[in-house]
């Protein structure tokens, strides 16, 4: 017969139903990937975008980015993604590397420090496109 504590979970393992995974590390890496896909040809086309701008003054990016949704799109698309791509990366860097009590505390300042940057620069895009 089978002895039923042949498995290699502790207690507190099957009765949380936690194991060795916990499909985060899954979605995490899934969701690097998405993202690292989406990126390629957004920076191909931010950076087509940032060579188109040198040379021009205020007023005519301010023109370029209020009369076409193109730039302004590429330019929002590549930092929403690009922040999003480094929190992701940060969060699963955090939970491998952290332990102890700061784990949680470095996560939340991972997520504020996200939301600060995408939002600045999104205001930003958005100012520019709306007028300056």
């Amino acid at each position: 017969m089978a002895n039923q504590n042949s498995s290699l979970r502790s207690d507190i393992s099957r009765v949380r139903h936690l194991g060795a995974n916990r499909s985060v590390g899954t979605s995490h890496a899934l969701r690097l990937r998405l993202t690292a896909a989406a990126l390629m040809p957004l920076t191909l086309l931010f950076v087509f975008l940032v060579v188109s701008l040198v040379g021009r003054d205020y007023e005519s990016v301010v023109r370029l980015f209020g009369h076409r949704i193109a730039p302004g799109s590429i330019a929002l698309l590549f930092v929403l993604v690009g922040v999003f791509h480094m929190k992701t990366g940060m969060e699963t860097i955090i939970e491998d590397y952290a332990h102890g009590w700061w784990k949680s505390g470095l996560l939340v300042a991972n997520m504020m420090f996200a939301g600060l940057i995408a939002t600045a620069t999104a205001l930003s895009i958005v100012k520019l496109a709306v007028g300056g």
